[in-house]
């Protein structure tokens, strides 16, 4: 395992950054008919949320990410 020293400023814009894109990616979610499609972007939501956790987590902030 690689450690990424962050500050806690850069944390939450990452954070910021990574609720905006899983909120649009959300929306495109809601509006594909691709089954395909579909698939990716659940999985790529959930390995979001498992991130947002890790970084609420290190940083000591409360799991605010909200679906």
């Amino acid at each position: 395992m690689v450690d990424v020293p962050l500050s806690l400023r850069e944390i939450e814009l990452i954070r910021f950054v990574m609720e905006r894109y899983r909120k649009a990616m959300l929306f495109e979610l809601a509006n594909t008919d691709s089954r395909e499609l579909k698939k990716h972007l659940l999985e790529r939501e959930e390995m979001l949320e498992a991130l947002v956790q890790k970084l609420d987590a290190f940083a000591g902030m409360p799991d605010t990410i909200d679906a």
